[in-house]
């Protein structure tokens, strides 16, 4: 029988690029269309959708320019993931949610009831292990807000269900402002 030795190698930048370079693997990093988009709210880069005969899913890279609040929720969950490999100095982005599930938010909001107890403007972590990677749970009311700080508009990642719609949520009646927000 033949034998085969293999020396393990310590993980580095150097062993990704090359898995990368040879096909392998595809490292998180923001794509050239993210970073430089010009519009208004930003853009979605879809990496790769699966196909549908393997339970399929997607993975996008999103630049977000927006500093307008607009709500919406999704029938399934979403994973975000918030990574900076690139150490780019991102304008603060912000993650908005709602504490109540769109079902009791569209209650509240029918009735102009909601006030700015029901939420909360989370300031999002990039590269901590226990901060930057989650799933949000389906029906979660969320936005999704970055700051104008003359700075590069920040970049994050997302996977999802490849035919997951995102449900917009009309709330013209209300402004929602992030404190401190220029």
């Amino acid at each position: 029988m033949k034998t085969i030795n293999l020396t393990p190698v310590k993980s580095s930048v150097k062993v990704f690029n090359m898995l990368e370079k040879k096909g392998l693997i595809r490292t998180f990093k923001p794509t050239e269309k993210a970073l430089s988009a010009k519009t208004k709210t930003g853009t979605v880069d879809i990496l790769y959708t699966s196909k549908k005969e393997f339970a399929a899913h997607r993975l996008m890279c999103i630049g977000k320019r927006t500093r307008n609040i607009q709500f919406c929720y999704h029938q399934d969950n979403e994973d975000f993931i918030f990574l900076n490999p690139l150490n780019i100095d991102f304008e603060k982005l912000f993650l908005v949610f709602a504490f109540d599930k769109i079902d009791v938010f569209s209650k509240k909001l029918s009735k102009d009831s909601l006030k700015s107890g029901d939420f909360l403007a989370l300031e999002v972590v990039y590269n901590d292990p226990s901060l930057s990677f989650f799933t949000m749970l389906k029906k979660t009311v969320h936005c999704e807000v970055a700051l104008n700080e003359n700075k590069q508009h920040p970049v994050f990642f997302v996977t999802e269900s490849s035919e997951l719609k995102n449900n917009k949520i009309a709330h013209k009646n209300i402004q929602f402002v992030i404190n401190g927000e220029k």
